[in-house]
């Protein structure tokens, strides 16, 4: 019976630790940005809740033009627009990364793409 017991109370214990570490990682977002000579890359880790807001950020930005959209998809793949902006995107509920090679894009295609990147900032902080 006290076997029991302890097992019990053990794995309540666990049950208790990871609801809460999932609590923890469900109310925060983590933004990466990282840039060199040769590329423009940004990580995003944000509540899934998130996640539809984003999208319509990015199909304001750059899917209406393009002819795609972002929303209610998972995509793991290198990206080619209209206008011949070519990038990187990762992103599935709660994860972005976009990943844009300079010396295959324009000065505008980069612009573009950092100007979109600092507004999902703005977005996952609800400005």
């Amino acid at each position: 019976m006290k076997r029991i017991s302890v097992i019990i109370l053990f794995n309540l214990f666990a049950l208790c630790f990871c609801i809460s570490c999932n609590e923890i990682y469900h109310h925060n977002t983590n933004i990466h940005i990282s840039e060199s000579a040769l590329d423009y890359t940004m990580y995003v880790h944000y509540p899934p809740g998130e996640t539809h807001a984003v999208e319509n950020y990015m199909d304001c930005k750059i899917g209406r033009s393009s002819d795609m959209s972002f929303v209610n998809s998972r995509i793991d793949a290198q990206l080619t627009l209209n206008d011949h902006t070519t990038f990187y995107l990762k992103k599935y509920p709660g994860y972005l990364k976009i990943k844009l090679d300079k010396a295959r894009n324009s000065e505008q295609a980069y612009d573009r793409i950092k100007n979109m990147c600092e507004g999902i900032k703005k977005v996952l902080a609800g400005k």
